[in-house]
C-alpha cells in the first residue's frame, strides 16, 4: 500500500527547490510524454483525491467560474515566461479561493499547512497542471504562448 501523503509532503518539503523551477518546463514535459487519454485519467485520480461535494466544483466545464479563471493563463506569455511551480501552486489555490467555497480559508500554501491541506492543495495544483497540459496538448496558440513545443519539430 502506497503513503497517500509521500508526494505531497516531498512537494512542501522541496518548496525552497521548487521555487526556482520553471513551471513552463512542466507543462512541456507533460505535452511531450503524455496524451490527452493519459491525462483524462490523471485528472479523474486528482479529482477523486477530494470528497464528493469538493469534486463537483471542481470537475473542469466550460462555465466553470474556477477554470475560466486559470484559462486567462492562456493569454499572458509574459506569466509562462518567469512563473515557477511555486508561482503556479499560488495562483491555483487563489483561484480556487475565489471561486470554491471549500477553499475560501484555506492559507497561503507556503504556510504552516495540517496534512489534509497539504494533500488538497497539491492534488488540487496536480488537477490544474494537468487541466493546462491537456489544453496545451490541444492547441497548438496555447503552445505558443506558454512557449513549448509538442515534439522536437512542432510547436
Amino acid at each position: 500500500m502506497s503513503d497517500l501523503n509521500k508526494a505531497p509532503n516531498d512537494f512542501f518539503n522541496n518548496w525552497n527547490k521548487i521555487n526556482s523551477m520553471s513551471y513552463r518546463n512542466v507543462i512541456e514535459l507533460h505535452v511531450k510524454r503524455s496524451s490527452e487519454k493519459k491525462i483524462l485519467a490523471l485528472i479523474q485520480f486528482e479529482l477523486d483525491q477530494f470528497s464528493a461535494n469538493v469534486q463537483k466544483d471542481l470537475v473542469i466545464s466550460e462555465t466553470s467560474s474556477f477554470y475560466q479563471e486559470i484559462s486567462s493563463l492562456f493569454r499572458d506569455s509574459n506569466w509562462w515566461s518567469t512563473a515557477t511551480v511555486t508561482d503556479a501552486c499560488k495562483y491555483y489555490l487563489n483561484c480556487a479561493r475565489n471561486n470554491i467555497s471549500h477553499f475560501e480559508d484555506y492559507v497561503e500554501a507556503d504556510s504552516d499547512l495540517s496534512q489534509n491541506e497539504k494533500n488538497e492543495i497539491f492534488a488540487l495544483y496536480q488537477l490544474c497542471t494537468l487541466f493546462v497540459s491537456w489544453n496545451a496538448i490541444k492547441e497548438k496558440k496555447i503552445r505558443e504562448i506558454i512557449d513549448i513545443r509538442k515534439s522536437i519539430f512542432f510547436r
